[in-house]
C-alpha cells in the first residue's frame, strides 16, 4: 500500500517538480552558487503565483457553494496558510526543541498580526486623501 501511495504522490507532484526544476536554480550546487538572487526572485514569483491561484480557487469554490468570500478567506485560507507553521512546529518539537516550536507558533502569529494586518492598514491610512 505504501508503494502505491508513493506512486500516486509522484504522479501528482511531478509536473510541478518538473517546472520548478527548470525555473528555480538550485544554488546548493557549487556551479550555481552565484545564482542565489535568481533563486530568491524566482521563488518569490512562484509563491506569488501560487498564492494568487489559491485565493482564486477558494473564491470560485465559495461562489459555487454559495459561501461568502469573507467566510472562505477566514476559514480555508487562514487554516491553509497555518498548516505549514503547524507542521514545522511539530517537526521541531519531535526533535526535542520544544522552545523553538513554541517560539515559532507565537512568532508567526505576532508577525501575521503586526505585518499582515498592520502594514496594509498603514498603507491604506497613508493613501487616503481626506480632503476630497
Amino acid at each position: 500500500a505504501a508503494g502505491k501511495i508513493e506512486i500516486l504522490k509522484w504522479l501528482f507532484t511531478w509536473p510541478l517538480s518538473f517546472v520548478l526544476y527548470f525555473t528555480v536554480p538550485n544554488c546548493n550546487k557549487p556551479h550555481l552558487e552565484k545564482w542565489f538572487m535568481v533563486t530568491f526572485a524566482s521563488s518569490t514569483l512562484w509563491i506569488a503565483a501560487f498564492s494568487y491561484m489559491m485565493v482564486w480557487m477558494v473564491t470560485i469554490i465559495g461562489y459555487t457553494l454559495g459561501i461568502p468570500d469573507v467566510i472562505m478567506g477566514i476559514t480555508f485560507l487562514a487554516a491553509g496558510t497555518s498548516v505549514p507553521d503547524c507542521m514545522a512546529s511539530l517537526i521541531v518539537a519531535r526533535q526535542g526543541m520544544g522552545d523553538m516550536a513554541v517560539s515559532n507558533s507565537i512568532g508567526s502569529n505576532v508577525f501575521d498580526i503586526l505585518i499582515g494586518l498592520g502594514l496594509p492598514w498603514a498603507l491604506q491610512t497613508l493613501a487616503v486623501n481626506y480632503g476630497s
